[in-house]
């Protein structure tokens, strides 16, 4: 009955982020866009179709439930994602048990560019519109920079040996020519083991304030998510684990998405993934035809295929994750966790 208590205290606050969910706000107009590019190159491989994986740093920046820890082990993470159009996506994680208290972990995300060519002779009218504008303070550079900065703290425990939950509070900065805006915002998960061969899982991510630049507010890409994984295969004597994955996932500006994926362990050391976005269509960019002169569509920018493999060592794992992004550049991700 306890159980049955905590999850539907878990599922009335979800449901109550719902209206947010279903704004009017639509794609672009969210603030923080970082925070929806995946962390960490295993979960990025199974299609972010993660809502269900357990006891991995990772889900620092996933489901917090899932970073639940026993027997007093640390985690650390480093993430390295060279992302479309020269941006760089960094991540690092920490994450312990603590006994009694739980599992608690640390999370820093950052995405950014530099020397992105300047015009300064022009003005956006929103920023002449706020009255804010003093031209004595603009830089002189041909140049600037832009970064995203979020850093979060994690809790998550074992309330049973089925039920785990799990938040995050976190900061989040952008700064753009010299111009910074910041936000807060909260994780909430959890995780419920059905059985050894079936997981269920929902999470909801940056529930929060809104980013202000110029007085004009953004709103955090809120995102909630269900999932369920099934461990299909198990075998302890040849090492060798198959595990099926899906998520379905609601963005506050996008559409509902689907995500899901598989990962086949091979002797206890190598893991192979592959996921697909169900979906997940980006922008769509338009070209001058050479014959006719006319502006044709070229394409969208959509994301689909994900794959990707992992190295498994005596207290490290190395990951890689490859993703298709339709007529952007295709996107590779490398990650180290180590285990003690």
């Amino acid at each position: 009955m306890k159980v049955l208590k905590l999850i539907a205290v878990l599922g009335l606050v979800l449901s109550l982020a719902q209206p947010g969910v279903a704004d009017v706000r639509k794609s672009g107009l969210t603030g923080a866009a970082f925070l929806k590019v995946g962390v960490g190159a295993r979960p990025v491989a199974l299609g972010s179709a993660y809502t269900t994986v357990a006891g991995d740093v990772h889900q620092l920046f996933w489901n917090p439930a899932g970073v639940s820890l026993s027997g007093g082990e640390s985690q650390v993470l480093l993430s390295h994602n060279s992302w479309i159009a020269d941006l760089s996506h960094d991540a690092i994680g920490f994450a312990r048990d603590m006994g009694d208290m739980g599992t608690l972990g640390i999370g820093v995300v950052t995405l950014g560019l530099s020397d992105i060519a300047a015009d300064r002779d022009v003005v956006p009218q929103f920023v002449l519109d706020a009255g804010t504008f003093d031209p004595n303070d603009t830089e002189t550079s041909d140049t600037y920079s832009y970064r995203d900065l979020a850093v979060g703290a994690t809790w998550a425990r074992n309330i049973t040996d089925r039920l785990s939950l799990g938040a995050t509070g976190k900061i989040v900065n952008q700064t753009i020519d010299g111009v910074s805006a910041t936000a807060y915002a909260a994780d909430f998960g959890a995780l419920y083991r059905i059985n050894p061969t079936y997981t269920i899982g929902a999470r909801i991510n940056n529930l929060g304030s809104d980013l202000t630049f110029y007085d004009i507010g953004a709103p955090l890409p809120l995102i909630f998510s269900i999932g369920a994984a099934a461990a299909i295969l198990d075998d302890p004597d040849s090492g060798m684990k198959v595990t099926l994955l899906a998520d379905a996932t609601k963005p506050q500006d996008a559409e509902q998405l689907v995500y899901a994926a598989a990962e086949v362990e091979l002797f206890d050391m190598l893991s192979l993934r592959s996921g697909y976005k169900y979906n997940y269509q980006g922008v769509e960019d338009e070209k001058v035809d050479e014959v006719s002169g006319a502006v044709v569509p070229a394409g969208r920018s959509e994301e689909g295929l994900t794959a990707g493999l992992g190295l498994e060592l005596s207290m490290a794992t190395v990951d890689y994750a490859f993703t298709s992004f339709g007529i952007l550049d295709s996107v590779h991700q490398f990650s180290l966790q180590f285990r003690f």
